[in-house]
Order: structure tokens, then sequence, then C-alpha cells
């Protein structure tokens, strides 16, 4: 079979644009969250580390030391300046590396004390260099020389023009596969562009045991039925046999990545900014049902619940209201009501509100007023008379304090207004509502008095960002208004990449399960790194939030709409339980800063 060939079918239909949100990381000075973390004797010395040995079945020699048992010889500190430049195809490995103190041979430049793998906070304790076996065809996908990675996007009608970067409106690719092994065929799409720039950023810069990791894209059927995913996914399985694929689409992707794990390929859950599904989340039996197979670096909706509950049974539940705008509702116990999603065409919104509604009445909270709303993922308003009688319900029942529970609509702030109705509103993170663009869409006078919990660390203007210094180390003149799209897909490739190289040199999803389950489950204290680790039985990543309160007035890092979510402790992060004492604004102050999200913002 020829790798590189492009494969094309004749279904048309629309497309769905990819954004995704940048979780920012910057200037690390602690552990890692993500680091597996070994105790280093000189730090001027890089410890070669993977968690995962090979299963040989003859035992080491005597002499060599437990870290090389593993196939990893020690090597002096980081050498050289790796940075690559154009997007051409992956060149090939050096025939002599370069030659570190002591004679070693330094093949990756790690940075930091102690060493990781990259500037970004969250990369890998370093394994700069790997001399030795690594076992050949391990797996699927899988050879001595090189890992085949699928990343699947919407497809489009050709000659449909969409985003504009900076080549102008650019028209998006359907039914195509695009082999990134390969030299770049005439005038690519944006995606397919970046995506050249972290190939080589991340086999660079990361361990991958004398394997390049080769990029295959692929701009599905425009037809994102539940049969057209699983029909691409076969596609895809059958034509390419990728180790790994990171599933960036939109609707009914959940039946793309069931697929694929039927057929053994480790998927990385991509984030997607127009559906609720691609952005909040899947809840945890998604992930089980293919154990070792499906993967996030963001949390699953188990997760965003437990930081959440956590939150409001602590914070809230216990003390009086004291943040309303209604009259006479300060200081008087907090009566609860709660908007759930009810929507057919967000499955994921409806499961994330219901698990919200248990969390909350398992801590003692009653609801005293609970409401539905249909349009949960439109981000419209299609029930606006059904919202203001519900309200005015609220409000007769002495309802002080509304839990948004999932799901985007706009129809209950622009009720709450048109009443002159100013309850508390608490917001669980599922990337949209806590998002500053969302938010901004809601009724302002209404949503002043809202508090959300966010799995988003605390960010600032691209130039800063790492997934933009990652495109412009490949390349120093990537445009900023093409960055935004490669920062849509940094942090899903990080994982990948961090999963397979503590994997170890014998890849296989088994080893990454058991590299990835050898983080340790701490924190950095950094409020810009989340705490990312998996617990037993667990395949999402990010477990800690920090507190967020509304201001219509700010004007979040590089952009002039009004309209921000301040971070509370300037973004100080928390585990479930670990939430300080007082009410929901003990901690709050009026200098708390906005919070930025760079690469969904970027005009």
């Amino acid at each position: 079979m020829t790798w590189g060939r492009q494969h094309r079918r004749d279904h048309v239909d629309r497309y769905a644009p990819l954004l995704s949100m940048v979780v920012a990381m910057l200037l690390a000075v602690l552990v890692l969250p993500s680091a597996l973390n070994v105790p280093q004797s000189n730090p001027s010395q890089t410890l070669e580390f993977a968690p995962v040995p090979p299963e040989d079945d003859e035992p080491p020699p005597p002499d060599v030391a437990n870290v090389e048992s593993l196939g990893l010889g020690s090597s002096a500190g980081p050498a050289g300046d790796g940075a690559g430049s154009g997007a051409a195809a992956l060149p090939p490995p050096p025939a002599a590396p370069p030659v570190g103190a002591g004679g070693r041979p330094v093949t990756k430049r790690c940075v930091g004390d102690p060493p990781r793998q990259t500037e970004d906070p969250l990369a890998p304790p370093c394994v700069a260099h790997f001399e030795g076996d690594n076992f050949g065809a391990t797996y699927q996908g899988v050879t001595a020389d090189e890992i085949r990675v699928l990343l699947y996007f919407d497809g489009s009608p050709p000659g449909t023009p969409r985003p504009t970067t900076s080549r102008g409106s650019e028209n998006i690719p359907g039914d195509q596969f695009f082999d990134l092994g390969e030299e770049p065929q005439g005038d690519e799409f944006v995606n397919v562009r970046q995506l050249r720039l972290l190939q080589r950023y991340f086999n660079e810069r990361y361990q991958t045991y004398g394997r390049t990791v080769r990029f295959v894209v692929h701009f599905g059927n425009p037809d994102d039925t539940p049969e057209s995913r699983r029909a691409d996914a076969t596609a895809g399985a059958t034509d390419w046999e990728p180790f790994a694929v990171i599933a960036f689409g939109r609707e009914n992707v959940s039946d793309y990545v069931d697929e694929m794990a039927q057929r053994d390929v480790v998927n990385v859950l991509g984030r997607d900014i127009i559906s609720y599904e691609g952005r909040a989340g899947r809840a945890e039996d998604f992930y089980r049902g293919h154990p070792a197979r499906i993967w996030s670096y963001d949390p699953s909706l188990d997760r965003r619940v437990e930081l959440f509950a956590s939150h409001a049974c602590t914070k809230a539940a216990p003390h009086p209201a004291s943040f309303s705008g209604n009259p006479g509702d300060n200081g008087q116990p907090r009566s609860f009501g709660i908007v759930l999603p009810d929507d057919p065409d967000a499955p994921e919104a409806n499961t994330y509100g219901a698990m919200i509604r248990t969390a909350l009445e398992q801590c003692g909270i009653e609801f005293d007023g609970v409401a539905t709303v249909a349009s949960a993922s439109t981000g419209l308003c299609r029930g606006q008379s059904e919202a203001i009688a519900t309200l005015s319900e609220f409000r007769q029942t002495g309802v002080t304090t509304i839990v948004k529970a999932g799901g985007f609509e706009v129809c209950y702030s622009q009720a709450a207004a048109t009443l002159g109705y100013r309850p508390e509103w608490l917001v669980p993170g599922d990337s949209v509502n806590d998002a500053n663009i969302y938010s901004r869409q809601q009724d302002q006078t209404a949503w002043a008095f809202a508090r959300a919990v966010s799995t988003h660390p605390v960010g600032t203007v691209l130039d800063e960002e790492v997934c933009f210094q990652a495109q412009r180390e490949a390349d120093p003149s990537t445009p900023r208004s093409d960055a935004r799209f490669g920062c849509g897909y940094y942090d899903e490739l990080r994982q990948l990449f961090t999963g397979i190289q503590v994997a170890g040199p014998r890849l296989t999803p088994e080893n990454m399960d058991r590299g990835f389950h050898a983080i340790p489950a701490i924190q950095a204290g950094d409020p810009r790194i989340p705490a990312c680790f998996y617990r037993p039985g667990d395949y999402s990543c990010v477990k800690d939030a920090q507190a967020l309160w509304w201001d219509p007035t700010g004007q979040a890092p590089g952009r002039g709409e009004a309209g921000c979510w301040r971070i509370v402790e300037n973004g100080r992060r928390y585990l479930p339980g670990d939430w300080p004492p007082g009410d929901i604004d003990a901690q709050r102050t009026t200098d708390d800063p906005c919070n930025g999200n760079p690469a969904e913002e970027l005009s």
C-alpha cells in the first residue's frame, strides 16, 4: 500500500469549523504535575527514565543500573539548539548525534532543573538519549522506524470558503487524506500546514525511541451521521493502520472514536469549539468501555461534576446568599433552583446536567425550583416565554441561587433581565459557559451575578502561550492568525507524545496505560499548571480547578471586548474537597485579573 495516496468519496454536506480552546501553561518553576518524578542526584545531568521496562526474557547484566535496564543510556545535560524551520516533510535522523560530556550522545534538547523534555511545564521528565533495541513492530501502526498517527477533522464540500487565515478565506477539504510524512502538496489547508510544524516540533523534542511519529490528516465525509462517522473510522483504520488517532470532529464523533477503539486503535479525544460534546467531554463510562484505548487531557464529565459539586456544597450550601442582586436576598438562607438541559441534540449536556443535580442532592441541597431547556447546545433562545414563566415561579418561590447545570443557551439570563430578577448564578465548568466568548452572549445585567468553577488554567495573550512558541520554533515566520489553529491541537498532541514517551521503547497500548498511570498524583502549586494525572481506572487527566466571577466590564488579555471571567486568588487551583473556607466570595477581590482564552478569541 502507498501511504501517501489520497482517498476521495463523493458525499457532501456541511462543515463545522475547528477551533479548540487552548489551555495556557507558562514558566513553571516547580515539579511538574505530569512528570514521572525521579530524584536528580546531579542537576547537571539528565536522568534517562521511562516507567515501563522492556519485557525481556533475559535479565540485565549485573553491572547495569536499574535505569539502564530499561534500554536507556545516561547522558550529560542539554546540548544544541534543536530548533527547526519550515513546513517540509520530516528530515531523516542524524547519522551521528551530537556528543555531550563524557562522550555520551545527546539527541534531545532538554530544559530546566530538573530537566524536562521541552519548555512546556507539562512536558515529561527528560529522556535525552536512547540507544538500544526498540523491539521493532510492537503494535499495529508501529515499526522500528515509525509510529503512524491519524488526525481526524470534519470535511466540507470542495470550494466552500470557510476560515480566514494569513492566506485569506481557505477552502476546507472534504473526504481526503494528507500524509505529512511526504512533501507538501500545493496550497495545503491551514490545519495541515500547522500540523506539519507540530509534527516537526514534537518529533524533535520528545523521546520516541528511534521512531518518527508520522501524521496522516483525514478530512472526513461532510455527512456527520453516526453511520458516516463509523465509515470514516473504518476507512482510516483499514487504509492507514494507525497506532493512534486524535478525533476533532463535531456531531457524532463519539461514534468515530468508538469504532476506532473497537479496532484497538488508541484514541486521544480532541476538543471542538462548536459542539458541546467536543468541549465538555464525555462521561467516564465512555472511556471505560474500551480500557486503555480512549484517553483525554481535558477532564471527563465526572471530574467536572466532582469539582463543581465540592465547591457548591462547601462554599454555597452552608452559607447565606451573598452576591444576589435582589433586595433582601443577601444574608438570607440560600434557596436553590436548577436549570437542566433537555436537548435531544446534546446528549452529553443532558448527562452532565443530570449528574450535577444528583451530586448536589447527595450533599443535601434541595431544589425549590427545577426547569429544563430544550435548546441546550445552540447558544440561542428558543423558549423565551417559557423561561420568563419559569423564572417568575422561581422568584415567587424565593429562589436566591440558580445552578446553570450545563448546556449553552441564553434564554434564562434574558428572561431574568426582562423580569428584573437578579438571582445568584452558579456555573459548572464545561469549556462553554466558563469561556469569555460565550458568557459575553448572556444578558450582562443578569450574568453580573454569576460565579463559576473552571478547569481552565490562567490564560494570557497568544504570543506567550507554549502552543504558539512551539509552532514558532518549527517555523519562526508562522503567522499569528494561523498559529491559533495549531494551538487548537497542541494539548492533545502533547498528551499523545507524553504517552509514547512514558510507554518506553516497547510501544503498546498496555505500556502506555502503565506509563500514564505512573504519573504521580500531585499538584504543581502554580495557577498556570493544571494537576494532570490518572487515577486507577481513570483515563482523563486534569483533576483540579479554579474559581471565577463574571465582570461585564472586564477585558481579557489582548482583547477589546468588554466582559471576562475574573480569576480568584490569581487562579489558584484546588482539588475536590480542598476549597478554602468561607462563602463563595470570601477570597474574591476587585483586583482579581481577567482570564484569557487566546486560541478561541484571536480575531
